[in-house]
């Protein structure tokens, strides 16, 4: 009887892996901007994917995985509904160079593969979709947001 359900909880663990170990994230990643993909620049692309737990303020991103690499960034997150999370354009959250704030409305997963296709200085809300989950942002618009978002700081007590 104990192999049994020996048997049965291995199978679980095995078939079902996303029950016992997921964790609400953000997932950046960086692609390149169109001069690198004409070759103006000697950098090189950064294939890495960029984990950021919810809840983990990071003040400046040029600390973390390909952060002195150059383009822009793409994301998803996952969370339950309310989940708020905002990029600076600035490190230490600062407002100087843009900020865009996105706010959960449910528990699917986000996925943002532009973050300055929004109207600038109003909230936007987009409906849930068969890809992505439904969300609501405010985007302060920036030259070149989009490549240089340097901190990201989650809760409501953003802007």
């Amino acid at each position: 009887m104990k192999i049994k359900a020996f048997i049965i909880f291995i199978s679980f663990l095995i078939c079902f892996p996303s029950l016992g170990f997921a964790k609400d994230e953000l997932v950046m990643e960086k692609e390149l901007m169109w001069w690198q993909i004409n070759g103006h620049t000697g950098d090189t692309a950064c294939f890495q994917l960029i984990f950021i737990d919810v809840g983990r303020d990071v003040p400046d991103m040029r600390k973390e995985q390909c952060g002195w690499t150059d383009g822009k960034y793409s994301l998803t997150l996952t969370g339950p509904p309310g989940t708020t999370v905002t990029f600076f354009g600035r490190d230490n959250f600062k407002k100087g160079n843009g900020f865009l704030t996105i706010k959960k409305k449910d528990d699917q997963k986000l996925w943002l593969w532009d973050l300055t296709a929004f109207p600038a200085g109003q909230w936007h809300s987009s409906e849930a979709t068969d890809k992505s989950g439904a969300f609501e942002a405010f985007y302060n618009a920036s030259p070149l947001f989009e490549a240089s978002v340097i901190s990201i700081k989650w809760g409501n007590d953003s802007p």
